[in-house]
């Protein structure tokens, strides 16, 4: 059985050109197994080094490469959405600009979920890097079955969002994206799952994750941890954790938000990688 899927990319004008370059050639150039379409979502108007980036992938593989734009930047959940709703296959893989996808990663992906039909969403392993693949030894492993996952969820994001390939129908009945600034893909997940999605991680580093852009910055400051407290009362409003679970989630988050972003990365470094 051949599964159809669609590589999702959102593209913004702040994007590298270079990164994007690569990322594009380790899903198109590079591996073992081609998707049946990539779209590419252009967040707004982008520079012209990056429109000649997306030119010449389109030149280069036509029957493949589609782009569509917002005409002004709105953000990843809403390009997303965007993206979701004009896609032509029934399962979606994500894709960042600025990533590399291992040879094989579409390839390892497919090959599970035509041997277990009942997954919806598939993940894996990522191992982060600053300049090059390697450079850090830095990997982010994920529970494997689907009720290890489940209870994850309660207490951090249980999927790599850049290596997932899910089913789209699922994620449209869930609403999507959500249009907040942070937790778009945390939020989806958990909307999947009362949809009655079956979740599955791969124990396998299947993209190579750049984390030298101020990731850890980004996930630091009191704005953050507004939206993340929008997830946890979610959460707590469904019982999907109790009282005291929101209390000692509530303090945790709080903690690590407003520390300074050095102590920050000493906390992901030791705690939250492996």
């Amino acid at each position: 059985m051949l599964i159809k899927f669609s590589v999702l990319i959102p593209v913004y004008t702040k994007e590298d050109p270079a990164n994007l370059k690569t990322a594009l050639e380790s899903i198109l150039d590079n591996q073992t197994v081609l998707p049946t379409e990539v779209v590419i979502v252009e967040d707004g108007p982008i520079t012209s080094e990056l429109d000649q980036v997306l030119s010449n992938v389109s030149s280069r593989f036509p029957e493949v490469v589609r782009r569509i734009k917002l005409s002004e930047n709105r953000g990843m959940g809403a390009a997303m959405n965007f993206g979701l709703e004009s896609l032509s296959s029934p399962w979606v893989a994500r894709m960042d600009s600025d990533d590399i996808a291992v040879a094989d990663r579409f390839e390892k992906q497919l090959g599970f979920l035509k041997a277990h039909p009942e997954i919806d969403i598939l993940g894996s392993a990522i191992e982060e890097f600053n300049h090059s693949p390697g450079d850090l030894k830095h990997f982010r492993t994920l529970p494997e079955q689907h009720d290890d996952i489940i209870k994850f969820m309660k207490y951090r994001n249980p999927i790599n969002h850049m290596t997932v390939f899910f089913r789209r129908d699922i994620a449209l009945q869930a609403g999507g994206y959500w249009a907040r600034r942070y937790f778009e893909d945390y939020n989806l997940w958990y909307e999947m799952k009362k949809a009655g999605a079956r979740f599955h991680n791969l124990n396998e580093n299947l993209v190579h994750v750049r984390v030298g852009n101020n990731m850890v910055g980004r996930r630091s400051g009191y704005t953050y941890f507004t939206y993340e407290l929008i997830l946890l009362k979610k959460f707590l409003a469904d019982r999907f954790i109790s009282p005291l679970e929101y209390t000692w989630l509530f303090s945790v988050k709080l903690l690590l938000r407003v520390m300074p972003t050095n102590f920050l990365r000493v906390v992901y470094k030791f705690f939250l990688r492996s």
